[in-house]
C-alpha cells in the first residue's frame, strides 16, 4: 500500500495542494462463519490426507477501495485485509509465542493499478498494474475469461478471478461506440483451488489416460498389489511446474467489442496457458514397510507403491465471442412488459498436445519384478500416453433474464463446461475423464491379465465427457419494501455417467448410459440464500450450499468440499 501512495504523489503531485484532485474512498467491514453439514473423505488409514474442519471458515475482512483521480491520469487501489479466525497449526511450545500462527492473517490485492485515459490522441487509453480484464457476459460463468487465473478457494464466491499484473491498451477511435483492446501479462498465475481440493489425491483410480488400453493394464496392475499382495498406490506428492517467467511464455490478448443495434458484441483472441494443472510426469517408488490400521489391527498391508506426480499448464490458443442485449418478444401484447434480457457466450479451445511419462525404480510386486525405468506403454517406440490430445473444444453459456415487477427476477442458463473442465470430449465428440474404477475379476483373472499386459477383461471404469452440460436456474424475491432477499439457485448437473466393463455374455466390453435423473448419473447444487439489509450499510445474511450427487459425480465428489451453512455479516462504507 505505501508503494501505491507515492506512485500517486508522483502521478499527481502534493494532494493537499492540488484543487483538482478526486478521491474517493469506499470500503466494507465483512465477518463470515461457516459450518461443515457432512462429513469429509480423509483418504485410506494408510494415507491419510489433512483433516477438513466441521467450522471450515471463521474470518473478519476489512475491504478498502481507493481512486485518486487527476485531469487524465488516476489509480486505483481495491485491498482486502483478511484476519484468519482459525490459527495455524501449532507445533511446539514456541508456536504459543508466535502471533503469526495463532492470529493468523494475509493480504489481498484484487486491483492496484494506475490508469491514463486519452493519451496523445482522444479514445486511447493506458492501464498499468494489478487488474481484471473480464470481457464475459455469463452470470458467473465466463470461458471467455481466460486473461486472469480463476478464484475458487471460496466456493460462495464461484466466478471470481484472481487480478494479475498486466499492462492493457484500449483505443476507441474518435471516442465512438467502438473499442480495441490489447493486453500483455509478463507471468502466468494458476488457478487457487479450495483448501478440499487435496483429497482428490485419494482417488488415485481416476487414470488421466486417453488410450483405453493402458488404462485397463494399469486398473488391473494397481488392483492386483493391492487386493492380492496387500501394496496399495498411494499419491505421495504433487509438484505444479508453472511455465517459467520469460518472454517465450507472456500471455496475450486482443478484443474488438462495440453496439450494432442495440447489442452488446465482442470478439476476442487468446494465447496462453490453461490454469487448470495436467499430470506431465508420474515416477512410483516402493515403500515395503508393513503396518496395520490402528483403529483395526486385522486390517494391515505389505508396504505402498508411492507415486510422485509433476503438473504442467498446457498452452492453449481461445477464440471467444460475446453477445448481450434486451429483445421484447412480447412487448407488441402491452407496453408494461419488460424485455427479456439475454446473454451468449461462446469459446473455441485450441489446446497444445499433452502426453505424460510413467516411471519407476526397482518394483517387486508378489515375487513380480518390475526394473527401473520407463514403463512399458507398447505404443511403439518414442511414444507416451496423451492426457490431452489436441483436439479444439467449445465451450459455451447461452442465458435469459427476467424481471417481474419490483419483487422478483428470473436467471436461466445453459452452461457447457465448468472452470475445471478441459479437452475434447462432449456430446459432439467423444472424449471421457475416469471418475472411478478397478477390476471386476477374480485374483485368478486379473493376475492373467497383468501377465498378459492386457486389462480389457479386467478393468471396469465410471466415465464422464470431459466438458459437461450444467442447468442453471436462479431466483431474486425481494419483500418487506425491498430490504429482504430470498434467493435461489440450483445448478442440476446433465451429463450423466457412463459404466464401462467386460461383458463376458457377449464377449466384449459394453457401456451402459447413466441419465442426470438416475442414481449414478445425478448431481445438483443447491444454493439458498437469505439477506436483510438494516439501512446505513449494514446487511445479515444467511444461507446454504448443498453439493449432492455420487462420489463420482461433479458436485458429489469430496474434493468439492461438500454441503455447508454459513452467515455473513457485512457493513459498508
Amino acid at each position: 500500500m505505501p508503494t501505491f501512495l507515492f506512485t500517486l504523489l508522483a502521478i499527481f503531485g502534493n494532494p493537499a495542494a492540488a484543487s483538482d484532485l478526486k478521491l474517493d474512498f469506499s470500503g466494507r467491514i465483512q465477518t463470515d462463519l461457516r459450518f461443515r453439514l457432512d462429513a469429509p473423505d480423509t483418504g485410506p488409514w494408510y494415507a491419510p490426507f489433512p483433516h477438513q474442519p466441521e467450522i471450515i471458515r471463521s474470518q473478519n475482512i476489512l475491504n478498502t477501495k481507493l481512486r485518486a483521480t487527476k485531469g487524465s491520469f488516476s489509480g486505483f487501489a481495491d485491498i482486502d485485509i483478511v484476519m484468519i479466525g482459525r490459527p495455524d497449526t501449532v507445533l511446539g511450545i514456541e508456536a504459543l509465542s508466535a502471533r503469526r500462527t495463532l492470529d493468523p492473517f494475509r493480504i489481498e490485492a484484487h486491483a492496484l493499478y494506475i490508469e491514463g485515459r486519452d493519451l496523445f490522441v482522444r479514445g486511447l487509453d493506458l492501464r498499468l498494474g494489478q487488474q481484471l480484464a473480464q470481457w464475459g457476459v455469463g452470470d458467473q460463468f465466463n470461458p471467455t475469461n481466460t486473461l486472469n487465473a480463476n478464484d475458487i478457494e471460496d466456493p460462495l464466491l464461484f466466478g471470481e478471478q484472481q487480478a494479475n499484473l498486466m499492462a492493457r491498451l484500449d483505443y476507441s477511435p474518435g471516442g465512438g461506440n467502438w473499442t480495441f483492446t490489447g493486453v500483455l501479462i509478463p507471468v502466468f498465475r494458476p488457478a487457487l483451488i479450495p483448501p478440499s481440493g487435496v483429497l482428490g489425491l485419494a482417488s488415485v483410480q481416476r487414470l488421466p489416460f486417453t488410450n483405453d488400453d493402458i488404462r485397463w493394464r494399469i486398473h488391473s496392475e494397481r488392483d492386483l498389489a493391492s487386493e492380492l499382495f496387500s501394496i496399495p498406490t498411494v499419491v505421495e506428492n504433487v509438484n505444479p511446474v508453472l511455465p517459467k517467467p520469460d518472454f517465450a511464455n507472456m500471455q496475450y490478448s486482443f478484443r474488438v467489442g462495440g453496439w450494432v443495434g442495440g447489442q452488446d458484441i465482442g470478439l476476442s483472441y487468446y494465447r496462453g496457458f490453461s490454469d487448470v494443472p495436467q499430470a506431465a510426469t508420474t515416477h512410483s517408488t516402493q515403500d515395503t514397510t508393513d503396518r496395520c490400521n490402528p483403529d483395526n489391527e486385522e486390517e494391515c498391508i505389505d508396504g505402498v507403491l508411492n507415486n510422485q506426480v509433476s503438473l504442467i499448464f498446457p498452452r492453449m490458443h481461445v477464440a471467444g465471442f460475446n453477445m448481450a442485449g434486451e429483445m421484447n418478444v412480447l412487448g407488441w401484447m402491452h407496453r408494461s412488459i419488460q424485455p427479456i434480457g439475454y446473454r451468449i457466450e461462446f469459446a473455441m479451445f485450441f489446446p497444445e498436445k499433452t502426453q505424460i511419462t510413467l516411471t519407476n525404480d526397482d518394483l517387486n510386486i508378489g515375487g513380480i519384478s518390475q526394473p527401473a525405468g520407463e514403463y512399458d506403454y507398447q505404443l511403439g517406440e518414442g511414444q507416451r500416453p496423451t492426457i490431452i490430445d489436441g483436439r479444439p473444444f467449445a465451450k459455451w453459456v447461452l442465458g435469459l433474464d427476467y424481471t417481474f415487477g419490483r419483487h422478483l427476477y428470473v436467471n436461466a442458463q445453459w452452461v457447457h463446461g465448468m472452470l475445471d473442465e478441459f479437452g475434447a470430449g462432449d456430446f459432439i465428440q467423444e472424449g471421457y475423464v475416469v471418475r472411478d474404477g478397478g477390476v471386476s475379476s477374480e485374483p485368478l483373472g486379473t493376475t492373467t491379465c497383468v501377465l498378459a499386459k492386457d486389462g480389457k477383461e479386467c478393468a471396469w471404469e465410471t466415465l464422464r465427457s470431459r466438458i459437461g452440460d450444467y442447468i442453471v436456474v436462479g431466483t431474486d424475491i425481494r419483500f418487506l419494501s425491498g430490504s429482504a432477499l430470498f434467493r435461489m439457485f440450483t445448478i442440476l448437473d446433465l451429463t450423466g455417467a457412463v459404466d464401462d466393463r467386460w461383458d463376458a455374455n457377449s464377449g466384449q466390453r459394453v457401456r451402459t448410459r447413466f441419465g442426470p435423473f438416475t442414481p449414478e448419473g445425478f448431481g445438483m447444487v443447491l444454493y439458498p440464500q437469505l439477506s436483510y439489509n438494516f439501512g446505513n450499510g449494514l446487511e445479515l445474511t444467511g444461507g446454504a450450499l448443498l453439493n449432492l450427487g455420487k462420489p463420482h459425480g461433479k458436485f458429489g465428489d469430496p474434493a468439492a468440499g461438500g454441503s455447508m451453512i454459513w452467515t455473513q455479516g457485512k457493513y459498508s462504507f
